[in-house]
């Protein structure tokens, strides 16, 4: 791979300084247009957690999901994630209403209806096994999971040590090449007066398994910790990670979902660390920008919705296929509502 010189890194940046805005969002103009030249392009300007996820998975799925666009299945979204954004909807309009009008009453149906509102349906059983492990997901056992979660959160108002600061709270702050890195916390919070970011998650693993892959290292977390410390403007003691882990009925599991919250921090060495491999790592996707191709990590290969996309033999059979399966959305951190494939 070629290694851009300082003076070729320079006016990169001075393009990217060039862009375009759709709607106050704003993007990348291409450096380089050769491959897929006929799709316009919508690659964000503000780099979150969700763009870095996917390009270390892959070059060439971060090209079609983030440059290109075409994140969104035509089939819809998996079962599990309907149900995840059903849930993080619940504990944001539980949260919001409780603060407009201090009833837990009303709280509870005013987030019940937003999380079943455009439910797409109960999955059905497809034959697929990696999609029918999903089947329990049902409208019904998202009331349930609703309901453990406002019994979990009644429990916090009554015990009266976390106040929520501000939901959904996004941020933005530079890094030190000059780019932007931003994100949407899902809640800025103070713990015993402490500075605090929580997020929700929901998960299928077991606890201990999703202690050892899903907490640390990872990028959304880090770049919490960095940007929300700048927005506060003083260091963030930590982040509670409140997950609902749901499971099928087994001869082994009840199958009800429950919640477990666990505590993730970082020194400021770590974070230093951590902003220094955002700037390599950018100057890895600049190269890819002068150049205007994308590679592809077979590794993912196996788990990627791309998968079929890449194993088509021409350039026009790849755009069709493209265009066939999924639909054009430009991926946004800060509207809530465009949400990306993939596990939540």
């Amino acid at each position: 791979m070629k290694i851009p010189s300082m003076s070729t890194i320079s006016d990169l940046q001075k393009v990217e300084k060039k862009l375009v805005e759709i709607d106050n969002f704003k993007i990348m103009l291409p450096i380089k247009q050769e491959f897929m030249a006929a799709f316009k392009r919508y690659e964000p300007l503000a780099r979150d957690s969700t763009l870095i996820a996917t390009a270390k998975k892959c070059f060439r799925a971060y090209f079609f999901a983030m440059v290109l666009a075409f994140r969104l299945p035509k089939n819809g979204p998996p079962p599990y994630f309907a149900y995840g954004t059903g849930y993080h909807t619940f504990r944001h309009i539980l949260e919001e209403t409780f603060k407009e009008t201090g009833e837990q009453g009303i709280s509870l149906a005013r987030g019940w209806e937003a999380a079943k509102d455009g439910w797409p349906g109960d999955p059905k059983i497809t034959g697929n096994s990696y999609l029918d492990k999903y089947s329990h997901l049902t409208l019904p056992y998202l009331q349930v999971s609703c309901a453990v979660g406002f019994n979990h959160w009644k429990a916090e108002k009554l015990k009266g040590v976390i106040e929520v600061i501000a939901p959904e709270q996004p941020f933005e702050v530079t890094l030190k090449d000059g780019k932007t890195s931003g994100g949407t916390a899902d809640q800025l919070i103070r713990w015993s007066g402490e500075p605090w970011c929580r997020d929700f998650k929901t998960t299928g693993m077991s606890p201990e398994w999703y202690e050892r892959s899903q907490l640390d290292p990872k990028d959304q977390f880090y770049r919490y910790a960095h940007g929300v410390s700048g927005l506060v403007g003083e260091p963030l003691k930590g982040l509670l990670i409140e997950t609902l882990f749901q499971h099928k009925v087994t001869k082994t599991h009840d199958g009800k979902p429950y919640i477990k919250s666990f505590i993730v921090s970082f020194t400021p060495s770590q974070l230093k660390r951590w902003e220094n491999e955002q700037v390599v790592f950018e100057r890895m996707l600049d190269i890819c920008r002068e150049e205007d191709i994308w590679p592809a990590c077979e590794t993912f290969c196996g788990n990627c919705e791309y998968h079929s996309i890449c194993k088509v033999g021409t350039e026009r059979g790849m755009m069709a296929k493209l265009e066939q399966m999924f639909t054009q959305k430009h991926w946004d951190f800060k509207n809530i509502d465009n949400s990306p494939p993939g596990e939540i």
